[in-house]
């Protein structure tokens, strides 16, 4: 059993035209039940290791908070002993052979998109088309580990596509053809970032992952990109997107929705 972590970096919900955050990236991190235990343990003395007591009530790894802190704790950080940190997390996630997936999409091509295949007025975040696609990869990299083994989707509780990331799996789950989730169980659980250290770890690796894609259509990037991004690379596992099936897939359950339009 594998347990698969999900996170976004990017998101601005219906505004598909911000120029401040013109990419949204989901990713995945999937992690084996057997060395689950040891890469929260690894994870926690990381943390106690690099934040000493006290700590806020409220304290959580955010990549964001890290990169650029707004409350006085990590303020008091200075900046080369939080990427020392973000360096030792994801140097954890590569001891342990953890494997990310990612999907990036553009926001203002997306938009475009949208537009040319059902007109104004349709809108489908990001979140779900990126699910879609991320969700492909994992089921054939679940498929091709020796005993095609099961996984389970764990997502940050985000209230504006909690109840359509819990849809869009059960479709996926009863699909048919090709785009049937034939590895992935259950419905998609939904959990408060602060109550787990891999979901936080996840985050961290989406923020990096959102930044290196952003370079890619001209943002500025700064040298702590790089850095962290010399880091996920090596996590990251490639696969068949489904893209053609994916579209059909979306456009498909747009007209179920929006019958005569």
């Amino acid at each position: 059993m594998y347990l698969i972590y999900l996170d976004e970096s990017g998101n601005s919900g219906g505004n598909l035209t911000d120029p401040n955050q013109p990419v949204f990236v989901l990713c995945a991190l999937i992690v084996s039940e057997q060395k689950w235990q040891a890469v929260e343990r690894a994870l926690a003395v990381a943390v106690d290791t690099s934040w000493p007591h006290p700590r806020p009530d409220d304290f959580e790894i955010h990549a964001s908070e890290l990169i650029n802190p707004k409350t006085e704790y990590f303020r008091a950080f200075p900046p080369a002993h939080r990427l020392a940190f973000m360096s030792a997390w994801l140097t954890i996630a590569a001891d342990h052979e953890l494997k990310l997936v990612f999907r990036a999409i553009v926001k203002q091509r997306f938009s475009r998109w949208l537009v040319h295949t059902f007109g104004t007025g349709v809108m489908i975040n990001p979140h779900i088309a990126a699910l879609a696609l991320v969700s492909q990869v994992i089921n054939s990299h679940l498929r091709n580990i020796s005993g095609a083994t099961l996984g389970i989707f764990i997502s940050d509780e985000n209230q504006q596509v909690a109840r359509d990331v819990d849809k869009a799996i059960r479709l996926l789950r009863g699909a048919d053809g090709a785009m049937r989730l034939t590895q992935i169980i259950e419905k998609g659980f939904f959990i408060e970032s602060h109550k787990s250290l891999v979901l936080q770890l996840c985050d961290l690796c989406a923020y990096v992952v959102r930044r290196h894609e952003e370079g890619r259509v001209g943002r500025p990037l700064k040298p702590v990109d790089s850095t962290l991004w010399s880091l996920v690379e090596p996590l990251i596992a490639l696969g068949d997107e489904r893209l053609r099936d994916v579209v059909g897939w979306l456009e498909s359950e747009q007209k179920k929705e929006r019958p005569g339009a």
